[in-house]
């Protein structure tokens, strides 16, 4: 997986939405061109807009959908959250994750160089655009407690239990 660029919230009039039904809801996959700047849970964002798929979003679900069946354990698709410099750090931090395995806030803080920043890591964790495939799900408490998780806790543990190799959504 890479992170192709950082692209600014103004250019986000060119993007494509499309919504797909997965396992843990619809999420709806956001294309600018020819990178994913989000993959969301509907829920998460109201969207109003009209829907476009492409061959990038339908890419995606088809990876997301390998992933949910236990059959994929690294996405390959060119990414560009929008963040700033220091959630992009973050970000590429949490790629680096391996599948099925945790990191502490603390420890992707010092990762980054950056060893008094767990919370700003929480932050920007919280803020990552593109959940699952930029894992934020991975990233536990210091005391290896699950902490925090846009889906909830439920389906933060349902995504580490699925990458333990429990059938969770088959």
């Amino acid at each position: 997986m890479r992170v192709t660029q950082i692209v600014s919230k103004k250019h986000l009039i060119n993007t494509s939405h499309y919504r797909y039904e997965t396992p843990i809801g619809m999420i709806i996959v956001t294309c600018l061109g020819a990178t994913v700047v989000a993959v969301e849970l509907e829920r998460e964002i109201p969207f109003d807009g009209a829907y476009k798929a492409t061959a990038l979003s339908d890419q995606t679900a088809r990876q997301l959908e390998e992933y949910f069946k236990g059959k994929r354990q690294n996405f390959d698709l060119p990414l560009a959250p929008i963040g700033t410099s220091f959630q992009q750090k973050v970000w590429k931090a949490l790629q680096r994750i391996p599948y099925g395995k945790t990191k502490s806030y603390k420890q992707i803080a010092e990762k980054i160089d950056n060893p008094n920043a767990s919370r700003a890591v929480g932050m920007a964790n919280h803020n990552n655009p593109i959940m699952i495939i930029i894992p934020c799900h991975r990233v536990i408490g210091a005391n290896g407690k699950l902490v925090g998780y846009a889906g909830g806790l439920s389906l933060k543990q349902q995504l580490l239990d699925l990458e333990k190799g429990a059938p969770v959504f088959n």
